[in-house]
């Protein structure tokens, strides 16, 4: 037989485990529990001796003991014990059940349900020696209080630690670009300044607008004095039978070259686009070596000519191309023309099937800013082709051969 804790119904089926009325958890019931028990009257005297649940009250509850045995309800799902009190409700049984199921009086022992689990195994019971109820144990305690939460962390020192990195990450960016850009840029300006301001130890030096013109055309005395071999020829520009735009941008000059050269008639006369022209030539008439000088239109300084200087060499190229069989431009930059700093552009050329057979031509020329400041610069052509055994390309021109006496020996103003 099983009995349901809650509306204490009696089920005769032993496999039924809960109540059809309310749902609760039926539990076993003892048979011997139905017959009926005989008292001794000592005992129930022994039992009215003892004290009662009014007594109990009055009494102080001892001291908490933690190895103390106490009463425990079931686990909830959560895992933590809930402390349940004794369940003291009526033992009478209800109308509803028979009356055979539990005796009416008597002190017999029974199993007293607590909660809706199941009991466990049948132990020795207490005689009940009173209907007073008795009364409910005090919930569990748990002796170690619950853990705080913990506090949450601070993000602070997260925080100043990147931003120590990315301090540290923009000075390395800020030295970087000092060293890459800007110390260039300043050194640059530094030599500017200094081309600008100071004017070039070599060069002749310019008198001020007050200086007479005879001041004005006297030698400078800082460029050293070129001593020429004893087969050496003087040239020196003059104004004589100028015309046009080699009289409007005349310019004082000088150079030397071998006495073995010869100079062009047509250079240096009335429609005539070049101040000199001498050459070293074999027989018939072929050019072994070439020297010419022109001109060009200054900016009055050699700083500003340098930024001038791509575009005159970009358009005497394209003058010279027509003139050249298989034209071709090789190089360009700053150079030297003896003393002077200046500008130029090197070039190829092939003359094929002549009389000596395919000649190579080699091209260099050189753009000189004035040193006094005037408004005319000159323009320094030299041309060597393969019929002198001393040179065998581009770079030898000005360096091996004759030429290089002439381009040592130019000199602005006059000697």
């Amino acid at each position: 037989m099983k009995r349901c804790p809650k509306c204490n119904r009696a089920y005769q089926t032993d496999t039924q485990k809960f109540c059809t009325h309310d749902g609760g958890l039926l539990f076993a019931i003892d048979p011997s529990l139905s017959e009926t028990v005989q008292f001794d009257s000592t005992q129930v005297r022994d039992a009215v001796s003892k004290p009662t649940t009014r007594d109990l009250a009055d009494q102080k509850p001892a001291a908490f003991d933690p190895e103390a045995t106490v009463v425990t309800g079931s686990r909830t799902q959560e895992g933590t014990k809930e402390a349940k009190g004794r369940d003291t409700q009526d033992l009478e049984p209800s109308q509803s059940l028979p009356q055979t199921s539990l005796p009416i009086e008597g002190s017999g022992p029974i199993q007293q349900p607590t909660s809706s689990a199941p009991l466990p195994p049948a132990q020795t019971s207490v005689p009940i020696a009173t209907s007073a109820p008795l009364p409910s144990q005090p919930a569990f305690q748990p002796s170690h209080p619950q853990a705080a939460p913990r506090a949450k962390k601070s993000k602070l020192p997260l925080v100043l630690g990147i931003l120590a990195v990315l301090f540290v990450l923009g000075i390395g960016v800020l030295a970087a670009a000092y060293f890459v850009v800007v110390r260039p840029m300043l050194a640059a300006r530094k030599v500017e300044r200094t081309t600008t301001t100071e004017p070039v130890r070599t060069n002749p030096s310019v008198t001020t607008s007050e200086s007479t013109p005879t001041e004005v055309s006297q030698p400078i005395t800082e460029v050293p004095a070129y001593v020429p071999p004893a087969n050496a020829v003087e040239f020196v520009n003059s104004k004589d039978n100028l015309d046009g735009k080699l009289l409007e941008h005349y310019l004082d000059f000088s150079f030397y070259y071998p006495n073995t050269w010869q100079k062009d008639p047509t250079a240096g006369v009335s429609g005539a686009s070049n101040f000199a022209k001498v050459e070293r030539r074999i027989p018939p008439d072929f050019t072994q070596e070439n020297f010419a000088v022109g001109w060009f239109s200054s900016s009055g300084s050699a700083a500003t000519d340098s930024a001038l200087f791509p575009n005159l060499a970009e358009n005497m190229s394209a003058q010279l191309q027509p003139g050249f069989p298989e034209y071709r431009k090789v190089s360009e930059g700053p150079t030297k023309a003896g003393v002077y700093d200046g500008y130029e552009f090197r070039f190829e050329a092939m003359s094929r099937n002549t009389a000596k057979g395919d000649i190579r031509i080699w091209g260099r020329v050189i753009f000189v800013s004035p040193p006094n400041g005037g408004q005319n610069g000159a323009t320094i052509l030299l041309l060597a082709t393969s019929l002198a055994s001393e040179l065998n390309s581009v770079d030898d021109i000005g360096e091996k051969g004759e030429l290089p006496m002439l381009l040592q020996s130019f000199r602005f103003g006059k000697q």
